[in-house]
Formats: structure tokens, C-alpha cells, sequence
């Protein structure tokens, strides 16, 4: 038999990875708003690619040159309509 003895207090930080769809919902909501907004901790993915791109195609200004945090340029809910269909992959969210 194995006894574990419980520690009286773990004083630690922990760093979850991002989530795809938070990041997705983070990027739409910044892109509709006004001003600049970042997002600290953010998600790569295929389908936060997709959905950057769509937001590119329709006006907003996104700078992803740093992984750990974007800066996105709202648009102040004057989203321009795309000059083409937007492809969105096998994107759940963004659809």
C-alpha cells in the first residue's frame, strides 16, 4: 500500500494553454469593437487562422507578429463585406 500525505499548501503559478474557441470569440469581439484590444495568451491554430483571415478580408486589422499576445484594431462595428466567399475551413465556432 502507498500513503500520500497531503502538502499543507502548494504556492504555485500554472499556465493553461489558450482555448481555440475562447480565442476565436475573443478575436470577433475585439474586432467589432472600438479601439485597439489585446489578447494576452491566445490560441494558434488552423481555425484561428481561418477566422483572422475572414476578419482581414472584411476590413480589420489584426498584428500577430507576437505568438503570446495580438493586437487587434476594432472596427467600431463598421465591418466592410468581403470582396469574395470567405473560406472557414472546418470551423465550428466562426460558422
Amino acid at each position: 500500500m502507498i500513503e500520500i500525505k497531503p502538502v499543507k499548501r502548494v504556492n504555485t503559478t500554472v499556465e493553461v494553454p489558450g482555448s481555440k474557441s475562447l480565442t476565436q470569440r475573443a478575436l470577433i469581439a475585439a474586432a467589432l469593437a472600438e479601439g485597439t484590444s489585446l489578447l494576452a495568451g491566445p490560441l494558434a491554430s488552423e481555425d484561428t487562422a481561418y477566422t483572422m483571415a475572414a476578419l482581414r478580408a472584411m476590413g480589420v486589422r489584426i498584428n500577430d507578429d507576437d505568438p503570446a499576445c495580438w493586437q487587434v484594431h476594432g472596427a467600431a462595428g463598421n465591418i466592410l463585406p468581403p470582396d469574395e466567399d470567405i473560406y472557414l475551413g472546418n470551423n465550428g465556432t466562426a460558422t
